[in-house]
């Protein structure tokens, strides 16, 4: 047993020997091994508390047994051993330096992860920041009132760069058996794709096609591409505002037979903000001004709001507005579908 406890207590004098050491002010003294700092703060993984976070105003001294990799605000970079004494650090065969000029400090393993997240930063592959979700709705009624409504949305985003790539798509089909004749109530598809490029920190173009089909509109096929000048009238961490405009070309295709052609203005507003730390809101609206026919416009208008559930699954709410002024005869103009139900989303644009 007095073995035992004299190899305990030597391994305990070697790892505090051969450990990174941190000073504070108060006079307390932690040994561990040194991470990674980033200006402000320093984190070390200590035996008996884990990865401890240091202010490193609170930080009197510091020494670390192993190279660590400096890299200062002006791009240089070194590794050695490294001392901090009040506000310089020492590089073991480097210079001496301010604290203040210094970016970070890493270990090895972190080293290596901070390169893997620059080098997808500044040279991003294809399959790197896309952000997206997938939602879907379900709503059944059953007695006085038999009717089945189910829809899915999907969106997926890749910003990139000065480049953003957007492709969207929704549906919804309702069925009801309550009231003669049976069946159908709504049938709905949409989608697109968007590709945006900024040119300026406030200005970028863009260029968009979408497709619609709607069974009660009589519309087949609707397509439409164009594209325009958009400006990024406020962004935020909580969020952002984009406008736009351009021009577009309208080709629609109708049950009847009958098919529409016609140039378009496009005016575009994106509105996305972050309330309350948790609930998510986005907001689009698009008019189109027919130039072919003067005094007709269509206009679309897409709102959700989605609050996290658990890590990727959210609740949904949407409301989704397509309006003409000239549909088919016997046809209304203005459709609203209001939609709720769960949302799967992902999220690769964070720093890893």
């Amino acid at each position: 047993m007095t073995s035992l406890l004299r190899l305990l207590i030597a391994a305990m004098f070697a790892s505090m020997l051969f450990a990174d050491a941190i000073v504070l002010k108060n006079g307390d003294r932690i040994s561990g091994k040194i991470l990674k700092t980033d200006g402000s703060a320093v984190v070390v993984k200590t035996d008996y508390a884990g990865e401890v976070k240091i202010d490193l105003i609170a930080v009197a001294a510091m020494t670390s047994d192993a190279p660590l990799n400096v890299a200062l605000k002006g791009g240089d970079q070194s590794r050695g051993k490294v001392s901090l004494t009040g506000d310089t650090v020492n590089v073991e065969g480097g210079a001496h330096t301010k604290i203040a000029e210094v970016a970070a400090i890493r270990d090895d393993d972190n080293q290596k992860a901070w390169q893997r997240e620059d080098e997808r930063q500044h040279h991003p592959k294809l399959l790197d920041f896309w952000a997206g979700s997938l939602a879907f709705g379900l709503s059944e009624a059953s007695g006085n009132s038999n009717a089945t409504t189910f829809n899915t949305s999907a969106g997926v985003a890749r910003a990139a760069g000065k480049n953003k790539m957007t492709l969207y798509f929704s549906q919804v089909y309702a069925t009801q058996s309550t009231t003669l004749p049976y069946g159908e109530t709504a049938n709905r598809i949409g989608g697109g794709f968007r590709l945006d490029r900024d040119f300026s920190p406030k200005m970028f173009v863009f260029g968009t096609t979408d497709y619609d089909y709607d069974k009660f509109l009589g519309l087949d096929l609707r397509s439409v591409f164009g594209g325009g000048l958009g400006y990024h009238a406020w962004q935020s961490k909580k969020g952002h505002l984009d406008l736009g405009g351009g021009a577009v070309y309208d080709h629609e295709k109708y049950s009847t037979g009958e098919n529409r052609n016609s140039a378009e203005v496009l005016g575009t507003e994106e509105f996305a903000i972050k309330l309350l730390s948790r609930l998510n809101v986005v907001e689009r609206l698009q008019i189109y001004p027919n130039m072919s026919e003067t005094g007709q416009f269509r206009l679309n208008f897409d709102t959700t709001a989605s609050m996290p559930i658990y890590k990727f699954l959210e609740w949904n709410f949407g409301i989704d507005d397509r309006y003409q002024t000239d549909p088919l005869p016997g046809r209304k103009g203005n459709d609203v579908l209001f939609t709720t139900g769960v949302r799967f989303s992902f999220d690769q644009t964070k720093k890893k």
